[in-house]
């Protein structure tokens, strides 16, 4: 009967000894290993994808010109005096992008994320240290296109105009039990112009074209 007892009153303690250490366990990590990770991720996913932006741009701006992207009017005298965005080729240049962006995160999200162990146990002692770990925690989500006009003064009776595209990236790190969207953006000039004369704001239809 005394053994019995004996291991009857062993069983909570060692019950609640585990539940501590897995309790410590799961703090360590919520606190510490995950905030880590999404920090490198984060890091690394926003720098691979400034590189696509400026890289897939740059491809694609060597088959278009500032007059497949905005349709200028003049006077007799040769000044501007309508300026209206090509939807049309502006939204196809877009789905060009995007389009060749998204291929180069799905090819960095399936890849994954190197961490050296060091790193990942959070402890700053050990940061960078040990072999690296390979994770696959990051999902794609839309990539979107959306632009915008700037007209400014470029001297006497003329007006320097620049077409900018930003895009945005949506992703999603996801951990065991943990997760965390955000959002990566990047401003680009796509082409500027030099305009003779003074443009009439009335006769600007500068246009802001969201391309999903």
């Amino acid at each position: 009967m005394r053994v019995r007892k004996l291991k009857t009153r062993r069983l909570p303690k060692i019950v609640l000894t585990a539940a501590a250490i897995i309790a410590a366990g799961a703090a360590y990590y919520y606190l510490r290993i995950a905030p880590v990770i999404t920090d490198v991720v984060t890091e690394s996913t926003r720098m691979r994808v400034s590189e696509s932006i400026d890289d897939m741009t740059e491809k694609q701006l060597y088959e278009v010109s500032y007059d497949d992207l905005v349709i200028s009017r003049y006077d007799s005298d040769g000044e501007v005096v309508f300026v209206q965005i090509n939807s049309v080729n502006v939204n196809l240049f877009a789905r060009r992008v995007t389009s060749l962006i998204r291929g180069e995160m799905e090819t960095f999200e399936q890849a994954g994320v190197d961490i050296p162990i060091g790193t990942a146990t959070g402890i700053p002692l050990l940061s960078d240290l040990g072999p690296a770990i390979t994770l696959n925690v990051l999902n794609l989500g839309v990539v979107d296109a959306e632009f915008h006009s700037e007209f400014t003064s470029a001297g006497i009776n003329q007006t320097l105009h620049r077409l900018y595209m930003k895009v945005v990236v949506n992703m999603k790190i996801v951990l065991p039990g943990y997760s965390l969207a955000f959002d990566n953006s990047s401003w680009v000039i796509i082409c500027e112009n030099i305009l003779s004369g003074d443009v009439p704001l009335g006769q600007i239809d500068i246009g802001s074209e969201l391309v999903p």
